[in-house]
């Protein structure tokens, strides 16, 4: 998988703009318990919150579904936030030394330049280049808020759209992994390359189907199961940023249809 680069990124901000209404955009992050067999002498470690064996499988996701970062074999029992801080990508994004390209002014604005983010659920670690939800105490008390809740969770889909792909396409995840944690880890690895691959092939061969109305793969049930989380430590412009997507969402950012959401 190759790395990331500038460019794509900035093609991927305005996919995500095109089809999912976020601006500045370059990926949505997401974990997945993989079920394995119990390794030997492991104890717990691999032992989740769901009271079964996995490894996670933690991605960057772009607005088509394909698998732009992986980081693959962290034990069971660990949070998705805890492996992105200690990931080769979180330390990169945390540390200001990701590929993203220079602060852009949002569509249809006049003087809102904003970095380039990813959006993450509430387990993530708020930071000027990572965008998580507001908690629900204030969304009720706040219709801004949960506008910015709603825009956040519709380009977040896509990681639950990629991982439900990735697992009936490949169904070795509809059942516990027999193997040893190295060797599950160069399946997991194979077969998002080769998601990638049907992917790419995929939209080239039907180019009117790619749309955010493409819900042909219903998701999975039984082996890959989404993280949860309590939230994180925050950063001062982390908060900054999020507060000045809220407002341009709630204003020249707005769309016709999101009021109707609640």
């Amino acid at each position: 998988m190759p790395p990331p680069s500038e460019i794509k990124l900035k093609k991927n901000t305005e996919e995500f703009w095109k089809r999912w209404n976020f601006p500045n955009l370059v990926a949505a992050i997401d974990g997945k318990h993989v079920r394995v067999m119990c390794p030997d002498k492991s104890g717990s470690l691999f032992f989740n919150y769901k009271n079964y064996f996995s490894i996670v499988l933690l991605a960057l996701v772009d607005a088509n579904y394909n698998f732009l970062t992986v980081d693959i074999g962290s034990y069971g029992k660990e949070g998705d936030a805890g492996i992105f801080s200690k990931s080769n990508t979180g330390q990169q994004i945390y540390s200001d030394n990701f590929y993203f390209p220079p602060h852009a002014l949002l569509p249809h604005s006049k003087n809102i330049i904003l970095p380039h983010v990813i959006v993450g659920d509430d387990a993530f670690k708020l930071d000027k280049h990572v965008m998580k939800p507001y908690p629900k105490k204030q969304v009720l008390q706040d219709p801004r808020k949960a506008i910015f809740n709603y825009r956040l969770s519709r380009a977040r889909r896509v990681t639950e759209n990629c991982f439900g792909m990735l697992c009936h396409v490949f169904r070795i995840f509809f059942t516990p992994i027999n193997f040893k944690p190295s060797t599950v880890d160069l399946i997991i690895c194979a077969c998002c390359c080769l998601h990638n691959m049907l992917r790419k092939e995929y939209i080239v061969n039907n180019p009117r189907r790619q749309g955010p109305e493409d819900t042909s793969y219903p998701m999975p049930t039984e082996n890959m199961i989404p993280l949860t989380g309590t939230g994180g430590f925050h950063c001062a412009e982390g908060f900054q940023v999020r507060s000045r997507f809220t407002d341009y969402f709630s204003n020249e950012g707005a769309v016709a249809w999101q009021d109707g959401r609640f």
